[in-house]
């Protein structure tokens, strides 16, 4: 049975039970346990005319359908139609994921310079690195190995115009010499090629001459 008829015959017979009630009007909600008519609005409203007639006009929605029914004077008017409802579906728009910039990682972060704590490791001088562990290990033992401190500084001097070295290589560099004239010498050298100098002004305590001292100062701060 088709659902607006249904709901008619309801409303008919909701109407026919009121029918003693004039000038009303009646407003029902209908619910039926059926997958072919779920549920349906009524509304109903008697009135009547100047020459005594009675009219009853019942609207029914429900379903997707309307129904007007207009009963007067034992005549009936009719009308039904279908509703259809409008969905627009919006374009759902895709907005690329933004990618958290990523700061970049510093070049050679697990450097090694054979000094524990060097803080100069990971710095640069005229674009180069200090001495990685490796290459330190083997200049600074062939350097403590000489006895002739003259050798040992000819040795240190050759090799320190190729390489850069960090603060603390270069202390340990200057420790090797007893002699502070010649450790002064070997300053000269190094002191250009020295990646943190500011970490290193606090060696002119190495020199207990208080004129070389000064000198020292002067040359790591150039």
């Amino acid at each position: 049975m088709n659902r607006i008829v249904r709901a008619v015959l309801v409303s008919s017979l909701f109407a026919s039970s009121a029918s003693f009630a004039q000038d009303a009007e009646f407003n029902m909600q209908v619910d039926v346990n059926d997958a072919d008519m779920p549920s349906a609005r009524i509304k109903m409203k008697t009135t009547t005319t100047e020459n005594g007639e009675e009219t009853t006009t019942v609207k029914v929605r429900g379903g997707g359908a309307r129904m007007d029914v207009r009963v007067t004077g034992g005549t009936m008017e009719t009308e039904s139609r279908s509703e259809t409802r409008e969905t627009r579906m919006e374009p759902r728009m895709h907005h690329p994921r933004e990618e958290t910039p990523v700061a970049a990682q510093p070049v050679y972060r697990d450097r090694d310079c054979g000094t524990r704590g060097d803080e100069g490791c990971l710095m640069r001088r005229d674009g180069q690195y200090p001495m990685d562990a490796s290459t330190w290990s083997g200049f600074y033992q062939s350097l403590k190995s000489e006895r002739n401190e003259i050798v040992r500084q000819e040795k240190a001097e050759k090799m320190l115009k190729r390489v850069y070295l960090t603060a603390m290589q270069f202390g340990m560099v200057l420790d090797l010499f007893n002699n502070e004239i010649t450790r002064l010498e070997v300053a000269k050298e190094a002191a250009p090629h020295v990646v943190d100098p500011q970490h290193a002004l606090g060696f002119s305590s190495k020199w207990k001459n208080s004129i070389s001292g000064s000198e020292y100062t002067d040359i790591i701060t150039q």
